[in-house]
């Protein structure tokens, strides 16, 4: 499922895919404290939360202002880890507009 930034069920092996090239480009925030940091310093970035995120770290990440939206529900942190090379992973984000742009088209 996504939130109303990104209507319509998102495909999850393309949303990994996306979230590995924007990685390699350098265009992505890897874990709470980077994403949070993006967000203090103005970069509004599109956050991807893992499905089995724990409630506390959820209620938080999605307290973040300001954002571009947030992608819920649609992958797990072990996918999310697995995909971008981590032992563990909840969330991250994206600030680059074309890579935005990519995610927002999946849905």
């Amino acid at each position: 499922m996504a939130d109303a930034a990104t209507p319509g069920p998102i495909d999850p092996v393309r949303l990994l895919a996306l979230l590995g090239l924007a990685m390699r480009a350098g265009k992505l925030q890897v874990g709470f404290s980077a994403v949070e940091q993006a967000v203090h310093r103005g970069k509004e970035p599109l956050v991807v939360l893992a499905s089995d995120m724990g409630a506390s770290q959820r209620t938080r990440a999605l307290r973040l202002e300001p954002v571009k939206g947030f992608v819920t529900g649609v992958v797990t942190g072990e996918d999310l880890a697995t995909a971008l090379g981590r032992n563990k992973l909840v969330i991250v984000g994206v600030s680059d507009p074309g890579f935005v742009a990519g995610i927002r088209k999946l849905g």
